[in-house]
């Protein structure tokens, strides 16, 4: 993903790269250069997938500094010509980014794939970039969303069709079948945000005014933040500004079980997703949510049976979505369980093992394909 050495969006590509590489398939993967590398991409590598590092035009540079990482990711672009893959899967942490990787394999005649792991009415292609976009997606092999809003908003955004499209689950952090008992509330109620620090895409400032306000000053509730990123302390100084006391930051937790065997609810005002991680973990572990119809929130998030969805990411819509929720709050574990029922439901019991069929699948089709083509020019030549 750009602007992240590491997040949700990577979780898809890279256990499945670690498991068909224990399933005896030769794997390379070429992610996006930073000076202290993310510790998965330092697994990755122990587990023998081969790593290359290419560099992104929104690493900031001096021009002459530019110039000798682009030579580098163009000698990456040759690798991938040599190692002449049976499928390539490009990961975009959003509906684009990958595009320069696409038309690489159209001309190397290499199949692929590509992961669109967010989209957003914010992101349309312009004059410059449609033609390339379209042409990317349209001879992919599949085009893989994490969920039905973003596949759907992509072709409107492409003017295309997609038959090659197909929504598909991330992994998940969290057991099933083993859902952490429901908090005490003795000590009120506590509202949990799980989200990376990125307030344009997750909403912090839309809680933090909400929680300013004056009914809420006043109810027994604690509002708990976890997660890191480059606007933490834009967060906090907002919550400084604003007085709000009853804010706690945790920053990145790994233990997700252990999060929920203290928080009794998810809010999380996303102003833009696919389909969050955090979402689908608060659900298996029995928690209801109050999300934002943004992504594919209300394909699992169902208002009013099990969480509560708001319209739009505005302070006075998800106010008066999350009043809504505080009037029924004494329903809240019943809507937890009904929650963990209906996510466990949707959601692959190991989604890794399911998308690895599938490009296990792209790849034999592709293979297939290729074999008819040889047998026909064969046939030509005699």
């Amino acid at each position: 993903m750009q602007g992240w050495p590491w997040g949700g969006s990577e979780e898809l590509w890279s256990q499945s790269a670690a498991r068909l590489k224990r399933a005896g398939h030769e794997v390379r993967a070429s992610v996006e250069y930073w000076p202290s590398p993310s510790e998965k991409v330092t697994a990755l590598k122990r587990q023998g997938v081969e790593m290359d590092f290419h560099f992104s035009f929104q690493v900031p540079r001096a021009r002459r500094i530019w110039n000798k990482l682009s030579r580098r990711s163009r000698r990456a672009n040759d690798r991938l010509k040599r190692f002449n893959p049976d499928l390539v899967i490009i990961s975009q942490g959003h509906n684009s980014g990958g595009f320069a990787w696409a038309k690489v394999c159209r001309e190397a005649a290499i199949p692929y794939v590509i992961i669109v792991q967010c989209n957003t009415e914010f992101a349309w292609f312009d004059e410059q970039e449609i033609g390339e976009a379209a042409a990317s997606y349209t001879a992919a092999r599949k085009v893989f969303c994490v969920s039905r809003h973003n596949l759907d908003l992509l072709r409107i955004q492409l003017g295309e069709r997609l038959p090659n499209g197909e929504v598909v689950s991330n992994p998940y952090n969290v057991s099933r079948g083993a859902s952490p008992p429901w908090p005490d509330e003795n000590g009120g109620l506590h509202l949990s945000c799980v989200a990376r620090m990125d307030l344009a895409a997750k909403g912090q400032d839309i809680l933090l005014q909400i929680m300013a306000r004056p009914e809420w000053r006043e109810r027994r509730v604690e509002l708990n933040f976890f997660g890191t990123g480059a606007h933490a302390p834009a967060v906090r100084r907002i919550a400084e500004m604003l007085e709000v006391k009853n804010v706690h930051f945790h920053g990145h937790v790994n233990d997700i079980r252990a999060i929920w065997e203290k928080n009794h609810l998810l809010v999380l005002p996303s102003r833009y997703e696919g389909l969050p991680l955090a979402l689908a973990e608060a659900m298996i572990c029995g928690r209801p949510a109050v999300v934002t119809d943004a992504g594919g929130n209300a394909e699992l998030c169902v208002d009013g049976q099990t969480g509560f969805v708001a319209p739009a990411a505005t302070v006075s819509c998800f106010a008066q979505t999350l009043e809504r929720a505080w009037e029924r709050r004494a329903e809240w574990r019943q809507l937890g369980q009904a929650a963990r029922t209906y996510a466990e439901s949707r959601i692959p019991v190991d989604p890794v093992a399911v998308f690895c069929e599938q490009l296990t699948a792209c790849a034999g089709e592709a293979s297939r394909a290729e074999t008819v083509t040889e047998q026909l020019q064969h046939r030509l030549a005699k």
